[in-house]
């Protein structure tokens, strides 16, 4: 084994910020994922190296604890320390209500182990005791090893719940912040703009209570308002045109999600014509500068409740378009 410089590894200074250390943390991620590098198998381990240094840097305390033995970790291990000798309990606590919880997002982040196994290396093993949260997002339970006053146990963790997260359409060009109440409990979930239906967020140790707490897992249902239509990140809404403006031509102002748009009608428009507007539909998850576009779709309205010079009229109407046609 040898000494791990994390700081290296993401290419953060030791006394970076931890909104520093998540910036370069997603940047090499993204570059070395396996998707973007299939069958690389240097750009695996190098994404795996990644995953390591940032699951210990991410946390304060690790981060503290890695900070005091760093290079010494071999006088550690020598010395019969465990990861018991340090308040492991305090990792897995959430905090009080309305903090801000962790999440990770499995297309973001890397899926999960396929081969199963430890994904971390035996220098990380030494100094913190052969697990921790798995950065790679594994959801399957699975047993921990580590010892405590001279005896080996296992820890059994609890199993990863699921339940259904609702969230508006119009929050997601920009994203929100929303927040739940988890088992009594205030917590603040923030939705990524452009999530997609079905997508799941994972909330780390909000599952089944065990010796070690499983995970919570978010899956995203957009609801959608009456008249529209998502496709995508393709926006379709039906926009109420009077008969007479459709016939005729003239301007209409239409309310859309991301607020008025002012359309010029040419004359004899049909029902069901389509208006794009280019670039104002939602964001690409991940990549906010690309865009859906929206699409309004006319929908045009008969008079009702007719009176009797406005029945003639149309009955005039008829009339002189018939004896056009003849």
């Amino acid at each position: 084994m040898e000494y791990k410089d994390y700081y290296k590894t993401l290419g953060v200074s030791r006394d970076a910020s931890q909104a520093e250390i998540k910036k370069a943390y997603r940047k090499l991620a993204a570059k070395f994922h396996p998707d973007k590098n299939p069958g690389n198998k240097k750009a695996e381990n190098k994404f795996k190296e990644i995953g390591e240094a940032y699951e210990v840097l991410k946390d304060p305390e690790k981060r503290k604890l890695y900070n005091q033995v760093g290079s010494d970790w071999k006088k550690y291990q020598q010395a019969g320390a465990t990861g018991d000798d340090f308040n492991w309990s305090q990792y897995g606590r959430s905090g009080g209500g309305g903090q801000r919880v962790h999440i990770n997002m499995d297309e973001m982040f890397g899926g999960r182990q396929q081969q199963g196994g430890s994904p971390f290396s035996s220098f990380f093993e030494t100094i913190f005791g052969g697990g921790g949260a798995d950065p790679f997002g594994g959801g399957q339970p699975h047993a921990r090893q580590y010892r405590s006053d001279a005896r080996t146990r296992t820890a059994q963790r609890g199993r990863d719940s699921e339940a259904e997260l609702k969230v508006q359409l119009e929050d997601l060009f920009e994203g929100v912040e929303k927040q739940l109440r988890i088992n009594g409990e205030k917590v603040k979930v923030k939705i990524p703009a452009g999530i997609q239906e079905g997508k799941r967020l994972k909330l780390k140790g909000r599952g089944e209570d065990g010796a070690v707490k499983g995970d919570l897992y978010l899956k995203v249902k957009i609801e959608v308002p009456d008249g529209i239509e998502l496709r995508g990140k393709d926006i379709y809404q039906k926009i109420p045109i009077d008969l007479y403006t459709a016939l005729l031509g003239g301007s209409y102002t239409a309310q859309t999600m991301q607020g008025k748009i002012k359309l010029t009608i040419p004359p004899e428009t049909e029902n069901g014509k389509i208006f794009r507007l280019n670039g104002r539909g939602l964001p690409e998850f991940n990549k906010p500068s690309q865009r859906g576009d929206y699409f309004l779709k006319t929908d045009i309205e008969l008079p009702t409740n007719l009176t009797d010079k406005e029945k003639k009229l149309i009955e005039k109407l008829a009339a002189e378009r018939e004896r056009e046609l003849s």
